[in-house]
């Protein structure tokens, strides 16, 4: 039973440490495996959304163009997606330095994972030479305790003789005086059996003396072993510790790669609304040039944006019945806002002629403003309420 137990506690180790090595090997290829799979899963729906992107950013541009949206909002929409796509740039960077930092504390668990498991070999190389030392004075236990069977074996054998002896010793008095020369040679044979007796008494004496210490060593070989199980325990647990680690120091790096991706594609769909709606401002500041151009005879029945020294612009609806609006901003659909100011009108070659303001209003009706074509639009001059404002036609 004591050698069932003793093989049983050497072989332990051995079986963890392979189960250990087995867990390690199918956790790398676990993460190898999900590391390929996400990427892969990464790229399809970064396709998917940036096809999705591209749809609804196609549905706004119509929207947009059907709404009407002043001059004013785009510009305050792209400084707003301007400032937005600095702010995720900052974020993205700060997540890349934070990913960078969480594989560094992945990469030192590793080696202090791998240290753990060459100090765990070491014991168990200990622990291994320990059991060979072990089975020695094991060994070394069964030859005594042959001898000592061997020496009471030859004890008995003495103590036969010994009665034998007696027994003859009792014959020999009985024919003393016959045998006086048979009874001195029987005194030394009892003598010498005497001899051999104490003698096997000694060997008895030393043979329990040297099991006493193997039992002593035996019982220190025990508290040996007992305590490197202990540390085997202790080491495994700490293993324990470090894989479980790993594995939250790896769930922190998907996540932070999750965000990562997240912030990229939000940062890549607002660049993509910047460059539509910049494009869309540029069509329509080509277009109001154009107009403008085709038109530099003078003031006709249609839209004008009036654009002077200042960021502020007026759009002018001239109507053909003679009535006029004015709207602050650039405005593109009159029925999406109301008029700042509304009248009416007369055009003459050269000349545009304010005759009345609802409403009244502080400035005095009729007056006259100059109007002269130029390279930019129609000019407005003169001793006049609009002077200094450059008209361009939007079409």
């Amino acid at each position: 039973m004591d050698d069932t137990e003793t093989t049983a506690r050497s072989t332990n180790p051995l079986v963890i440490a392979l189960g250990a090595a087995a867990v390690l090997g199918w956790v790398a290829f676990l993460i190898l495996w999900f590391t390929s799979a996400s990427s892969t899963g990464g790229l399809r729906n970064e396709i998917n959304a940036l096809t999705s992107d591209r749809d609804q950013l196609a549905a706004d541009v119509r929207t947009m163009e059907e709404s009407g949206t002043t001059l004013e909002e785009l510009e305050a929409e792209i400084a707003t997606l301007t400032e937005e796509r600095n702010r995720l740039t900052e974020e993205r960077e700060s997540i890349v330095a934070e990913r960078d930092a969480a594989q560094a504390d992945l990469e030192g668990a590793n080696a202090e994972l791998q240290t753990v498991a060459d100090s765990l070999a070491e014991r168990e190389a200990r622990i291994e030479e320990l059991q060979t030392n072990l089975a020695e004075a094991e060994s070394s236990f069964s030859e005594v305790q042959d001898r000592i069977a061997q020496s009471t074996a030859e004890l008995a054998d003495v103590g036969s003789r010994l009665q034998t002896a007696r027994s003859e010793e009792a014959e020999l008095r009985d024919t003393a005086a016959q045998l006086t020369q048979e009874a001195a040679a029987a005194t030394r044979t009892s003598a010498e059996m005497e001899s051999e007796v104490q003698a096997a008494r000694e060997a008895q004496a030393a043979a329990q003396s040297q099991l006493a210490e193997l039992r002593a060593s035996q019982a220190q070989f025990e508290e040996q072993r007992e305590s490197l199980e202990t540390v085997v325990a202790e080491l495994e647990g700490q293993q324990t510790e470090l894989e479980s680690q790993i594995t939250d120091a790896q769930t922190q790096r998907d996540e932070v790669q999750a965000q990562l991706e997240t912030l990229t594609a939000t940062l890549s769909e607002r660049t993509d609304q910047l460059e539509a709606i910049e494009t869309e401002v540029a069509t329509l500041q080509e277009a109001g040039d154009a107009a403008a151009a085709a038109n530099i005879g003078g003031i006709v029945p249609g839209r004008f944006v009036a654009q002077g020294t200042g960021p502020n612009s007026l759009t002018f609806l001239f109507g053909n019945d003679g009535s006029f609006a004015a709207w602050q901003g650039v405005v593109l659909d009159a029925e999406s806002a109301e008029p700042a100011i509304s009248g009416t009108y007369a055009a003459g070659e050269g000349s545009l002629t304010i005759e009345e303001i609802d409403g009244g209003g502080s400035v005095p009706t009729p007056f006259e403003c100059e109007i002269e074509a130029g390279d930019s639009g129609l000019a407005v001059g003169g001793d006049c309420v609009l002077s200094g404002l450059t008209l361009r036609q939007v079409r």
